[in-house]
């Protein structure tokens, strides 16, 4: 596997999920009838839409620990985000479907499975099996841009383009049964990859964000052609 393909096993997937899931809201998130009593109806000319969106991706957070089937949002255990904090510092510009987004995750645990046949910065990285990571201080900067299109009579949004940017304070990563579980290789592996965290970070980082960037594209186009754009954003 490639080493861009490496990364989401040890800190993009975990962050990425975090982001998709928070934005799922604000991504226009409904059924395909009737809109669920956790996604808060915010109107499209209150003062305070901004606040109000907010408020609806903080009520959604907890739903996310089993997963929300209709939105098509699988359960994020074993992720665990003690807290997710949507900055005031975004904005939403629904005349032309421009969402702006800051994300802090002070704290995510995350426990998975990684495939990985790689080298990183002179160090090769070989094997297949679970590992654990731990984040902190992780940030992401989004704008998300739509267009409007029409379907059956109603208006729909049409995510066309994502900026996203990912910044993380501090991280620590342990890959179980590297090398076909040769535990002398695999401890080498796993010191070298959080003693030079800063090196590592700076390699990995572009191909973190644009994994990142595709999966929060993908699943807020998957929710977002569900529900007509009026009924979630009413005028009045």
């Amino acid at each position: 596997m490639a080493a861009e393909n490496c990364l989401s096993a040890c800190r993009v997937l975990a962050i990425a999920l975090s982001i998709t899931s928070c934005f799922t809201d604000l991504s226009l998130a409904a059924p395909s009838k009737k809109i669920p009593d956790y996604i808060k109806i915010c109107k499209r000319n209150d003062p305070k839409l901004d606040e109000c969106i907010l408020h609806s991706i903080e009520d959604l957070r907890p739903k996310l620990k089993n997963g929300i089937p209709e939105l098509e949002i699988p359960a994020l255990e074993p992720l665990i985000l003690p807290e997710v904090v949507v900055s005031p510092g975004g904005s939403t510009d629904l005349k032309n479907l421009v969402f702006k987004l800051v994300v802090a995750i002070p704290y995510l645990h995350f426990e998975g499975k990684y495939d990985v046949n790689a080298s990183v910065l002179g160090v090769p990285i070989q094997g297949k099996g679970p590992m654990r990571a731990n984040a902190t201080d992780v940030t992401a900067d989004l704008v998300l841009k739509g267009k409007a299109s029409k379907r059956g009579g109603n208006n729909y949004i049409d995510f066309y383009n994502i900026e996203l940017g990912i910044d993380l304070g501090n991280y620590d990563i342990k890959l179980e049964n590297l090398f076909n579980g040769d535990k002398a290789l695999g401890d080498a592996v796993n010191i070298a990859i959080n003693e030079n965290k800063q090196e590592f970070m700076k390699s990995l980082k572009p191909v973190a964000e644009r994994v990142a960037a595709e999966m929060v594209l993908t699943i807020a186009n998957k929710i977002s052609r569900k529900f007509p754009f009026d009924t979630v954003f009413p005028e009045n």
